[in-house]
């Protein structure tokens, strides 16, 4: 795979540009103390990440085997929300070496995009706070059009958007989510490892990359180990 292939590669948010699982973590312990549940665990957090905030909710309730009312949701929806603004790039870090990366496919102007399926203005919060905003112009959330991921129409809309042809894209991510997407839309993907995911490598049936540093060397075509 060569990314210099592409005319445009699409950025998934958490887990592949950003380390936010801490910050996310904190909101949604928080939510579900302030009304009665129990915590989960630094380990559960994987699972929860990557159907924005009312899906961390529903997967928190379902691992405690718990339920709440739908209005209930929505005072916790309210209270993670607000929360979350104030403190959504406290312990979140961007992954090494993406910087250097993202500077080389300027330099050969190659367009960048962020799709994330969090709140289209949470996104640019932390776009602009993780300091990637001088990359990234284009940034859509889970808000952003009619359907978020897996669903085929959020990067049909994407892409469509950009007006851009589906052969000229690349999706990268980290989860099952994203996966899913770009083979519903029949663009291609490229797996970034050790992301929000629960999966195992071997679930993802397309190319995988652990490390942006690596990845800069397939810019152009050459190999690398990982």
């Amino acid at each position: 795979m060569k990314l210099s292939d592409y005319k445009l590669i699409i950025f998934d948010l958490d887990g592949t540009l950003v380390d936010s699982k801490m910050d996310i973590l904190n909101a949604n312990n928080k939510t579900l103390k302030r009304f009665g549940f129990k915590p989960i665990t630094k380990a559960q957090v994987k699972g929860i990440v990557g159907q924005g905030i009312v899906g961390n909710i529903n997967i928190s309730l379902k691992m405690q085997r718990r339920t709440a009312s739908e209005q209930l949701k929505k005072e916790m929806f309210k209270y993670f929300y607000n929360f979350y603004k104030k403190n959504l790039f406290v312990k979140s870090t961007v992954y090494p070496g993406l910087t250097n990366l993202l500077k080389a496919l300027r330099k050969r102007k190659i367009k960048i995009a962020v799709g994330s399926n969090k709140l289209e203005n949470l996104t640019k919060i932390v776009i602009k706070q993780s300091k990637l905003n001088q990359y990234f112009k284009i940034i859509c959330g889970g808000n952003t059009f009619k359907h978020k991921k897996p669903h085929a129409g959020f990067l049909n809309a994407f892409v469509k958007k950009m007006k851009m042809k589906k052969k000229d894209c690349l999706f990268i991510g980290d989860s099952e989510h994203d996966y899913e997407a770009a083979h519903n839309s029949g663009v291609d993907f490229l797996l970034k490892q050790n992301g929000f995911t629960q999966k195992p490598n071997s679930f993802f049936k397309c190319p995988q990359f652990k490390t942006y540093k690596s990845l800069i060397k397939k810019i152009d075509g050459k190999r690398t180990k990982s």
